[in-house]
């Protein structure tokens, strides 16, 4: 029972340590492969938002290259582009462009661009791509210029046509929406000629957008990047071009990745176990006799060939014929395991133990003996064997031995086996040492 207690726990913390070792090299491993995808995330990330920033100026030349055309006050529809009019005007042809805008954007931002609008200026119309019943509204009770004061004030892009290199619009932070109450980010593009203010570009983006390329990567680079994350241990936070409020902040959260490192870590610490295990049953079925787990004779005695110094014993079990026709071949295999078993018990590990044959067995002792010494040594095997019946039958073991320098296993076999003969001739449940 204490024993196996013991082999129990010491398997159990085997099984503890492969895990924390594995659990760590993949922990480790899968953090630092997220850190080094969080700065390529960054990169991608950012990239896409100067191309949305890219595509968006583009929009400038073509309104400043489109005709007009007068429409009256009202609410109009132009491919699908709503034009609304407070006043008779002359309208800006915009619908294709609007169209052909979002289009690009969409492509870009896998569609998260929530509104387009374009206001002119002062502010007598603007196109909406698509309008909404709070656009609406709120453009009704606009005066003339009122939309780009406040928006051109507020957002500092007064000007812009002087900014050869930089920023030239303007992103703006997250907000949620009134009348929606959708969380969107705002680009401003403000469109002059000639130095002069002629419209303002207005590309309202679902606040999503972050959070659906993240979910993205993560599934295409099998990472666990958080935006915002609560619990991080590493991270990138920096403001996204051309916006001065609500950073980009993305990181690796530690949690996730020990999540992620969990089963993994628990499968191969299992896997090492088994194979382990396989492997030693399987050397345990080439090297040891599965009745009696003695050494087998096909793999020890090539060992015994390549020794010139011996101290050995031939064990055979008396009347073991008889047992076996008596009492029938199970019965006997259960003589051959307890005898088998307490000769162990009677010698050392780095002693060596053979099963010879089928009742007879060879212990081979490493460190010098002398005759008187084996001799002791067999006497205590033989009497733990005879001490208590088997199965209420009293089973007995003759031994014969030799101590020899200088010579063949052949030879020494030959003489501890004559020497287990007259063991054997003389009235069997005895030692004789030559």
């Amino acid at each position: 029972m204490n024993s196996n207690f013991k082999l129990k726990n010491k398997s159990l913390l085997t099984s503890i340590k492969l895990f924390l070792l594995f659990f760590f090299i993949i922990s480790s491993g899968y953090f630092a492969y997220n850190a080094y995808q969080l700065d390529e995330f960054h990169d991608e990330y950012f990239e896409k938002v100067n191309t949305i920033y890219s595509v968006s100026r583009r929009f400038g030349s073509y309104y400043n290259n489109t005709g007009t055309t007068p429409i009256p006050k009202g609410t109009h529809d132009y491919n699908g582009v709503s034009v609304v009019v407070n006043h008779f005007s002359n309208v800006k042809v915009l619908s294709k462009g609007i169209n052909r805008l979002r289009s690009q954007l969409e492509q870009i931002t896998d569609h998260h661009i929530w509104t387009i609008a374009v206001f002119e200026n002062p502010a007598t119309y603007a196109h909406f791509d698509p309008v909404r019943p709070e656009y609406l509204q709120s453009f009704k009770n606009y005066e003339k210029g009122s939309v780009m004061k406040r928006i051109i004030d507020r957002e500092g892009l007064k000007e812009t046509f002087r900014y050869f290199y930089g920023c030239n619009l303007k992103l703006t932070e997250r907000y949620v929406e009134d009348g929606t109450d959708k969380a969107i980010r705002t680009l401003y593009y403000p469109i002059y000629n000639k130095r002069v203010l002629n419209a303002l570009l207005v590309i309202d983006i679902n606040d999503d957008l972050l959070s659906t390329d993240i979910a993205e990567y993560n599934k295409a680079h099998l990472t666990v990047l958080q935006r915002n994350p609560s619990a991080h241990s590493f991270h990138i936070k920096k403001l996204l071009p051309c916006a001065t409020q609500d950073p980009f902040y993305v990181g690796v959260n530690l949690f996730s990745v020990f999540k992620f490192a969990f089963f993994p870590a628990l499968f191969f610490s299992f896997l090492i176990q088994y194979l382990t295990k396989s492997v030693r049953t399987k050397k345990f079925s080439l090297q040891r006799d599965h009745m009696t787990h003695f050494y087998r004779r096909d793999f020890y005695e090539k060992k015994f060939q390549k020794q010139s110094d011996f101290c050995l014993l031939i064990i055979d079990i008396d009347n073991f014929k008889s047992i076996n026709d008596t009492y029938g071949h199970e019965f006997g295999d259960d003589v051959i395991r307890t005898v088998a078993k307490r000769i162990n018990q009677s010698i050392r590990q780095t002693d060596i133990a053979v099963r010879w044959g089928g009742e007879e067995f060879i212990v081979s002792f490493p460190s010098s003996m002398t005759k008187e010494q084996l001799q002791l040594k067999a006497e205590e095997i033989r009497y733990m064997v005879q001490l208590y019946p088997i199965q209420n039958l009293n089973v007995t073991i003759s031994i014969g031995g030799t101590v020899a320098t200088n010579t063949s296993f052949s030879q020494t076999y030959k003489t501890a086996d004559k020497a287990l003969y007259q063991s054997k001739h003389n009235g069997r449940n005895q030692s004789t040492i030559v």
